[in-house]
């Protein structure tokens, strides 16, 4: 018995992300505790002073840069949470696709 893939591609991009979500926010979180700015740096090195968020290129791209911490962080939190609101869904997805296999 098996899930189809674009299930499990789905799950894994999901949990991803969470992961990659959960730990910007667990070194946003300790930077402003500390009442400091995070020390998160481009691939150049260039410490930046915010998120981007958008698209990310190309003629129809849209961007915002420089997105403030503080503003970041329930953003990210709301990523989190509708990330893991999307695996409990596929996971449902994914015992229907098992008992309708089973069948």
């Amino acid at each position: 018995m098996t899930i189809s893939k674009e299930t499990a591609t789905e799950i894994a991009y999901a949990y991803r992300e969470i992961e990659t979500a959960e730990k910007l926010l667990a070194e946003i979180t300790e930077s402003l505790e500390r009442h400091r700015p995070p020390d998160i740096r481009d691939v150049f090195g260039r410490r930046q002073d915010g998120l981007q968020l958008g698209v990310p290129s190309g003629e129809t791209g849209h961007r915002l840069f420089n997105v403030p911490w503080t503003l970041a962080r329930p953003i990210i939190e709301a990523h989190v949470a509708e990330k893991t609101a999307l695996i409990s869904a596929l996971n449902e997805k994914a015992r229907i696709e098992l008992d309708a296999e089973a069948r």
